[in-house]
């Protein structure tokens, strides 16, 4: 009945994956590097390392409860693995209502090596998924996602790169008293704007308020450093999937308002996939019934 939350180490990019008490799998953003795909890395726990090999290997992929994925938004670093995510067969799939224009500014801002990844995704996503009519089954966790409309980031501006990261969609998930925010790469403006304005204010404020564990917005820049969301946030500790070269993570995630933690007697605001690899977070049920549940830390998992 745990929770498991993962923080891949994909170098140049993000991706985080849900095992929910229910048994079922989520993934929310789908980047990989040359060493690691999150896709395998789910097949790889939920088998538990078996190998495939001879005829089972022939005959068969090992697979998992795939319930949901989402892209937060369509730069290549947040999507590279979407081909072995989508034909893992998620149940549901969640990305940006993107229309053409979103898609000029994006192809824009993209290397022209990974147009080909980003052209791919959009003709699946097209072809297979598009706006869900049901709501997946999370069981006993809550899992809530909003994100701005694309009207609403072209109100908000910045350049195309902003236009893109400000449509992020953003993910809440609480489950044993705890509670989760993995931010995509929305930047400033769009944050302040979503907390203050009178249209989007009550319903993101909820949406981020008393966090225990931050998934910093766009890989920890100064860029998407909110102090109207960390001052609501109030997190416990601030998680940064940033590669192992870059030096632009905002010292601001390691001071107040974050609350920090101890693991092993050792104090931290801030952990940093640069620093500590990929991210474990098994999230325990509390023996009280509004308890909240005991958080163990593993790293390079």
């Amino acid at each position: 009945m745990n929770l498991a939350f993962y923080l891949f180490d994909v170098d140049h990019g993000q991706s985080a994956v849900a095992k929910l008490p229910n048994g079922y799998w989520c993934i929310f953003d789908a980047g990989s590097s040359a060493t690691v795909s999150p896709t395998d890395q789910i097949r790889r726990i939920a088998t538990n390392g078996q190998a495939y090999a001879g005829l089972a290997g022939l005959l068969a992929v090992p697979q998992f409860n795939f319930l949901k994925a989402t892209v937060s938004h369509l730069h290549a670093d947040h999507l590279s693995d979407f081909d072995k995510v989508l034909n893992a067969s998620p149940a549901f799939l969640r990305t940006v209502d993107f229309d053409a224009e979103y898609l000029r500014d994006v192809f824009s801002t993209s290397a022209r090596d990974s147009w080909d990844t980003i052209s791919g995704f959009c003709q699946r996503y097209n072809g297979g998924f598009g706006p869900a009519t049901a709501q997946p089954d999370y069981g006993i966790a809550s899992i809530r996602e909003l994100s701005l409309p694309l009207a609403l980031t072209r109100i908000v501006g910045g350049s195309a790169n902003s236009r893109v990261n400000n449509a992020s969609v953003v993910t809440r998930i609480d489950c044993h008293g705890n509670s989760i925010l993995i931010c995509g790469d929305m930047e400033k403006e769009a944050w302040d704007f979503a907390l203050t304005n009178p249209l989007t204010a009550v319903v993101w404020r909820s949406h981020v308020s008393n966090i225990d564990v931050l998934v910093a917005p766009h890989h920890g820049h100064a860029s998407g450093y909110s102090t109207e969301l960390l001052n609501l946030a109030k997190p416990s500790v601030v998680l940064v999937s940033v590669q192992s070269r870059d030096p632009h993570v905002d010292p601001r995630y390691s001071c107040d308002p974050v609350r920090g933690i101890k693991i092993d007697g050792a104090q931290f605001k801030r952990i940093t996939t640069r620093e500590k690899g990929s991210i474990l977070i098994e999230i325990e049920q509390s023996a009280q019934l509004f308890g909240k549940g005991r958080r163990a830390w593993t790293f390079g998992v």
